[in-house]
């Protein structure tokens, strides 16, 4: 990896309401690696990636995306949503899902060379979220993890640097989480940086290179065993908690030692 990182945060502080989501958050992503952006609903992930897109603005604190301002960087950042209303269409397949993110499209009817850069570039993203074989399926007729693999494609058409997963993993079953999962480990070691955003660190845990967690207004990052302790998950939400971890795997309680009570990550 570089030494020089593509998103640094130096306590940054945003917020769309009248008061911060979260303040004092600082961490550095970079290139070509896992970041797993975990924390309950309601503590700005979704913020976090707002804020990264250059949509929210800082209120406080510094932050650099490839270099610069965020907003100058966006054209090298994609971000996969939780949800498309396109992928409800009857009318749209796969392929031209995918195709209509290429960058082309936005300068008019592009040139023949384009075209075959086009049809390139959407047989690569295709083939990288093993989905060629939705190409000319209707998108309303495949599961949520083929139309999750579908999101993610359509955000490789444009070769960004960075990728934001939004809840990629939201009522998905096992297998298809694990697809995913496994995608977004596969552009890593293509040198492209992911945050990857889950209330459960589990299914990234094997992938992840450091945790970002939210929680209480306040953030930490590090390793996951730096993160996910009962040290500064307690210090975060402002109460004792308690982690156990068992066959790889790692559950979050609220409580002492002798009263505890599951938590949702």
């Amino acid at each position: 990896m570089a030494d020089e990182p593509l998103i640094r945060a130096q306590r940054i502080a945003a917020g769309k309401g009248a008061a911060s989501v979260f303040e004092a958050l600082s961490f550095d992503i970079a290139p070509g690696s896992f970041t797993a952006l975990v924390g309950p609903n309601g503590a700005g992930k979704t913020s976090l990636f707002e804020t990264l897109l250059g949509l929210v603005p800082l209120r406080a604190g510094k932050l650099t995306v490839m270099g610069g301002r965020p907003r100058r960087a966006r054209r090298y950042v994609a971000y996969v949503p939780q949800a498309s209303k396109l992928l409800n269409d009857n009318a749209l397949i796969g392929r031209e899902f995918v195709s209509a993110a290429y960058h082309a499209h936005r300068w008019g009817m592009p040139l023949p060379f384009g075209l075959r850069h086009q049809t390139q570039a959407v047989d690569e993203a295709l083939e990288t979220v093993e989905a060629r074989d939705l190409a000319r399926r209707r998108l309303s007729t495949l599961s949520g993890g083929q139309r999750q693999r579908l999101l993610i494609a359509q955000a490789l058409v444009s070769d960004p640097s960075l990728i934001l997963f939004d809840e990629p993993l939201s009522q998905l079953d096992p297998a298809a989480r694990d697809r995913v999962v496994s995608v977004a480990d596969v552009l890593t070691r293509r040198g492209i940086a992911v945050i990857f955003s889950t209330h459960d660190v589990n299914p990234v845990l094997r992938v992840c290179d450091q945790v970002l967690y939210l929680a209480g207004g306040r953030g930490r990052a590090g390793r996951v065993d730096e993160i996910i302790c009962d040290r500064t998950l307690s210090e975060l939400y402002g109460t004792p908690m308690r982690v156990i971890s068992e066959e790889g795997r790692r559950f979050v309680f609220e409580g002492s030692q002798r009263r505890l009570q599951a938590v949702g990550q």
